[in-house]
């Protein structure tokens, strides 16, 4: 009796050490697919973070997509992972750029993306959000949130200007850039070619980081679609763009 459980205690051993092999050599090799582990390097998370993340249903395309939002922001605290959670609520991936880049261009105000995209969904138009914020920085005495509740009761300038004694003159949002963002394309851009430049990306078949557009974020002399003011816009193709990603 005890040679026989002796036996059966041997092959269950045997058994358990043969599965827990065979699954560590299929993650093993998960790991070493190209994508995965550009993501591991790119991200900074681990392989088996990426591969539960894509078994639930988050694209590796969609993960590269959080990573460079996050990247080009100067916000160091924001987590690509609260990205991708917020794209699985179903907010599209260019809603989500638009608003951290322009929570990101006036950081003084305290505010972040998700506070923009939750104004977003009081059926605020981008324009309006962004002239409140302007009023806000404008040292005109009034807060964030009366900027917003003028826009909201659809109040002109003119009509702004007189509720708060102002003399007569442009808004502060006139003739600021805004027909780009902070990835290369509009005012702040920079001319720099970049460090990851030439870098092919194995993430959806890319043909490479967009050389010189990607890095060197900000540093030019503003030379984009609006009027070269150095102010970051937030109109232009999504930061992204040429990545060679095709998942949503």
């Amino acid at each position: 009796m005890n040679k026989k459980r002796m036996m059966i205690t041997f092959l269950l051993t045997v058994f358990f050490m043969v599965n827990v092999t065979l699954v560590w050599a299929q993650e093993s090799e998960a790991c070493q697919q190209p994508a995965v582990a550009y993501l591991v390097e790119r991200t900074g998370a681990t392989c088996q973070e990426i591969l539960d993340l894509h078994a639930t249903g988050v694209g590796y395309g969609q993960i590269m997509k959080a990573a460079i939002i996050a990247e080009t922001l100067d916000d160091s605290s924001l987590d690509w992972r609260n990205l991708v959670e917020t794209h699985r609520s179903g907010v599209g991936w260019g809603q989500i750029s638009r608003a951290y880049n322009m929570a990101d261009r006036f950081n003084h105000l305290g505010l972040d993306g998700e506070a923009l995209l939750a104004l977003r969904e009081t059926d605020m138009g981008w324009g309006q959000i962004m002239q409140a914020q302007y009023l806000a920085s404008a040292d005109l005495g009034i807060s964030f949130d009366e900027a917003v509740a003028m826009m909201q009761n659809g109040m002109g300038w003119g009509e702004i200007r007189a509720e708060l004694g102002l003399p007569e003159g442009p808004p502060p949002w006139a003739r600021q850039g805004g027909n780009g963002n902070k990835n290369g394309h509009g005012p702040n851009n920079g001319n720099g070619q970049g460090n990851a430049g030439g870098q092919n990306s194995p993430v959806g078949g890319g043909q490479g980081e967009r050389p010189g557009n990607h890095p060197g974020l900000g540093n030019g002399q503003g030379n984009g679609n609006g009027n070269g003011n150095g102010n970051r816009g937030t109109n232009g193709p999504p930061p992204w763009a040429g990545q060679g990603s095709d998942d949503d």
